[in-house]
């Protein structure tokens, strides 16, 4: 944390609840790591729906203080509606984003985001490409900050699970309900599979060429800095062609391994072209069950995701198509093979 009053903030929560934390259990969590633009927030959608999982929304994952979670609904919450909040949030997102992204302050997002974010890790992008290759690396930690993206990370995933499981309390039947965290923090996947061997990892892959457009585009739709302003559009393009590509030879790596630990990949593709089916997979890898539970669907609700207001082309950004094809074959072919 990485000012004083969010230190004491959390200092708070140990003093009052630290006994309590200690005595969460953490059993099978289910974390999805995916690249970014994979469809890992909408799967994320449908899955935390679950009454059988408990999952920090985005909110709590910004402000991870399990008394201002208690508090926030008997105080400002009682001015505030949900649907207010939203209002809010809406209004102070670029209209361009809200075409990229549902955004959804109550629903489970991009974990890693607020966690960097609060590391200055949102600065990478503006401080030139080969920083940002670097720092603004999903896939793996530069020596410099191993200890933050490994240590810290694994530390923090563990005390907001018992945070989030103490809130919950228990299932409908009773039960300790799993823990469920969403992100693109595969620089961290591999401590966690070893801070909790029962954990099941999933993850959805996609064809580089469209991710990276899509990527490429997101990242300069999203609020910038008031004073640094807009990340140039060559920056972008450099920084994220090295390191999408950098992601897909890792995570292919890490998802393919046959170690014991519990992982399950989709393919884009199929997902949109056969969600009950990939979500069958899912529930069969993931959740050891046959069944379908009621609120997942059959068929992905209508969205409009061509009429873009800003949507250039990696031809237009500079980006050599045919060198990507070459160095992510082996990726490419992973993401159309059949057996996963």
């Amino acid at each position: 944390l990485s000012s004083p009053i969010p230190g004491l903030a959390w200092l708070l929560d140990e003093l009052v609840y630290g006994k309590a934390l200690d005595e969460i259990e953490i059993v099978k969590p289910v974390f999805v790591v995916s690249a970014g633009r994979s469809g890992s927030t909408q799967i994320t959608r449908y899955i935390e729906q679950d009454e059988n999982l408990a999952t920090p929304n985005i909110l709590q994952a910004m402000a991870p203080y399990l008394w201002l979670w208690k508090l926030a609904p008997k105080t400002i919450g009682r001015i505030l509606t949900p649907d207010k909040v939203r209002q809010m949030v809406e209004q102070t997102m670029p209209p361009e984003l809200m075409e990229r992204h549902e955004t959804d302050p109550f629903g489970s997002d991009t974990f890693d985001g607020p966690f960097l974010t609060a590391h200055y890790n949102r600065y990478a992008l503006n401080l030139g490409p080969e920083t940002a290759k670097v720092d603004f690396n999903f896939a793996k930690a530069a020596p410099h900050d191993k200890h933050i993206k490994e240590t810290t990370f694994v530390n923090m995933v563990d005390r907001i699970a018992r945070k989030t499981l103490l809130l919950a309390g228990k299932t409908p039947t009773g039960a300790t309900p799993y823990f469920y965290l969403k992100g693109h923090f595969l620089f961290g996947a591999q401590a966690l599979s070893e801070k909790f061997p029962d954990a099941r990892f999933l993850t959805v892959i996609r064809e580089p060429l469209s991710r990276l457009r899509s990527g490429i585009n997101y990242l300069r739709v999203n609020p910038s800095d008031p004073v640094l302003g807009p990340t140039p559009w060559a920056w972008l393009a450099e920084a994220a062609t090295f390191t999408e590509i950098n992601y897909g030879e890792i995570e292919k790596e890490w998802f393919t391994q046959d170690d014991g630990v519990t992982r399950c990949v989709i393919r884009f593709a199929d997902f949109v072209i056969d969600l009950e089916g990939s979500m069958r997979k899912v529930y069969k890898e993931i959740f050891n069950t046959e069944t379908l539970p009621l609120h997942i669907p059959t068929e992905h609700p209508p969205r409009d995701r061509k009429n873009y207001s800003i949507n250039h082309s990696l031809e237009e950004l500079g980006v050599d198509e045919e060198a990507i094809r070459i160095e992510a074959k082996d990726y490419i072919e992973w993401c159309k093979s059949e057996n996963k």
